[in-house]
């Protein structure tokens, strides 16, 4: 059989197949409406129940241990109980959950629909994160998961925005209403998923911790968090450091500044990543990500601000694109589940604890001191990824080639389905 050179547009059928399209919008979709409601919460639970600060932090951040549980979970019983039904599971209770706000009435129910909502956010990242791994081609793996990456990215800037743009205008209700929507619309984006599987029977046995996680990615996924300590800092700091060097416009587009970065370099560092493995990508963007974090220290300015947008963007942006394609790449096919439940646990156990750590050090070192000491420990993370990822397996030629193959098995199964089946099997 003569293969045919591979072009731009079949490398973007095989990625953006129905399925990884509705996976995509469902997630921007829910993290858009998870983002839109976060930034709100504290000041919601303020002003409805009069409680402390403190304790309102903790109402916010307890849907980052939610997330954690159902993404430690997830993980273990997604292949016995099938994708596509607990996919639908998650939405279902992510959208039952946004419902609950209209209905708490105290600091305590409060706590509960957080928890859940973080719950349900957690079991639907787990399974579409790993879907979108299992339905793309695994010679551009990479290029896919950046791909769907965006999804999550125009999430943090449009989530955001419409937080705090317009709860004045319609209030912590109309907030609510407006999550509720777009996971309603998750939810109906549910039928667009085809995943032609049968779940695989599960034999009884002791429960292990490698039935949750990848116990072989724990130093890797440790040293990916120490990088999300910036961007747990950023989110939680962001606000308080433009008010006090008086850069509050500049820093109203950090976000966005941060998400046009992310969709201008996310499909060439995929492809790269694809090309010649993840270091020739992780390096740079942990350099960009330390530099963006000196120039919020050095130099509080607006311009300052903007070029750090730009710089973490740069960064952060694709350290988690592509560290999560790396967890990925690490294991075998049937460990993916593990492999995404891995990746994020650690990636929200950075986040959530970076605001809680460095609230001891505001007091001393001030919120830009803040950032200059979290570029000093994504400066310790350089050398400690070259450790953990030495004689980490490389993109070979072989599979790039293998492709044309691939394609050609894509296309029959598109015409008889209509999408790409879950259980296609990779080559070998």
């Amino acid at each position: 059989m003569t293969t045919q050179p591979q072009t731009g547009s079949s490398v973007l059928k095989a990625i953006f197949s129905r399925t990884f399209v509705a996976i995509a919008l469902i997630n921007f979709l829910g993290m858009t409406g998870y983002y839109a409601i976060f930034v709100v919460n504290t000041q919601f639970a303020v002003s409805a129940f009069n409680c402390s600060l403190a304790y309102a932090g903790l109402l916010t951040g307890i849907v980052v241990i939610g997330c954690l549980v159902g993404r430690f979970f997830s993980g273990r019983i997604v292949n016995s109980v099938g994708y596509k039904q607990l996919l639908f599971a998650g939405l279902a209770l992510y959208f039952v959950s946004n419902l609950a706000y209209l209905a708490v009435s105290s600091t305590w129910m409060l706590l509960i629909v957080r928890f859940l909502s973080g719950a349900a956010i957690g079991i639907i990242g787990t399974v579409a994160g790993t879907l979108v791994a299992v339905i793309t081609p695994k010679a551009f793996q990479g290029r896919g998961i950046s791909y769907y990456s965006m999804s999550t990215a125009l999430a943090i800037c449009s989530g955001p925005f419409i937080g705090i743009a317009f709860v004045g205008k319609i209030g912590y209700t109309g907030i609510f209403w407006v999550s509720i929507a777009l996971s309603a619309v998750s939810l109906a984006l549910w039928l667009l998923v085809r995943v032609n599987e049968k779940p695989k029977a599960q034999t009884k046995k002791k429960i292990e911790l490698s039935d949750f996680i990848d116990v072989r990615l724990i130093p890797f996924c440790l040293v990916c968090a120490i990088f999300c300590l910036a961007w747990g800092n950023i989110q939680a700091f962001m606000a308080p450091y433009s008010h006090v060097f008086h850069v509050e416009a500049a820093a109203s587009f950090f976000f966005l500044v941060y998400a046009a970065a992310i969709l201008l370099t996310r499909p060439m560092t995929g492809k790269m990543y694809d090309l010649h493995g993840p270091a020739i990508v992780f390096y740079p963007a942990i350099i960009s990500l330390i530099l963006g974090l000196v120039i919020l220290w050095a130099l509080p300015s607006s311009i300052g601000v903007l070029v750090a947008g730009a710089l973490c963007g740069l960064g952060f942006g694709n350290i988690t694109s592509i560290g999560n394609a790396s967890a990925v790449a690490m294991v075998p096919r049937e460990r993916y589940a593990q492999a995404t439940s891995s990746f994020f646990i650690f990636f929200d156990l950075g986040i959530g604890a970076a605001p809680y750590l460095s609230g001891y050090l505001v007091p001393t070192f001030g919120y830009d001191g803040v950032f200059g000491i979290t570029a000093a420990a994504c400066a310790v993370g350089l050398p400690l990824y070259y450790l953990v990822t030495r004689g980490a397996k490389k993109p070979s030629k072989g599979e790039e080639l293998e492709f044309n193959k691939e394609l050609e098995d894509i296309t029959v199964t598109e015409e008889q389905s209509g999408d790409i089946p879950v259980s296609q099997k990779p080559k070998s």
